[in-house]
């Protein structure tokens, strides 16, 4: 009787196992679990890119929120990105757009 039981406990571990499995297949395929990490890597890119734009800098090497300067290609994909309450950073922008430096890359 006790071989029975270890036989059905294994079976219902095996479709436990299955059954996890594909959930996480599902999650993964709809971006549920990675999605808001690829966006934060966009708007990271992005921040970058204009961390390196100089026109981004005042003279005395403090940040220009205010700024306006071309769209860096990196910020063409960075979609929600928001600088000063508003969203500068958007899918469709044209490539030759001015846009704000937006808030301190960092911070």
């Amino acid at each position: 009787m006790r071989k029975k039981g270890q036989g059905m406990f294994e079976y219902v571990l095996l479709l436990a196992g299955i059954l996890l499995i594909v959930v996480l297949a599902i999650v993964l395929l709809r971006g549920g679990l990675f999605g808001g990490a690829q966006k934060d890597v966009k708007i990271t890119n992005c921040q970058a890119a204009l961390s390196r734009i100089s026109a981004c800098y005042a003279a005395d090497g403090t940040w220009a929120t205010d700024t306006e300067v071309t769209q860096p290609a990196a910020c063409r994909d960075a979609e929600g990105y928001r600088d000063n309450g508003a969203d500068a950073y958007d899918n469709g922008i044209a490539d030759d757009t001015l846009i704000t430096c937006g808030l301190e890359p960092g911070k």
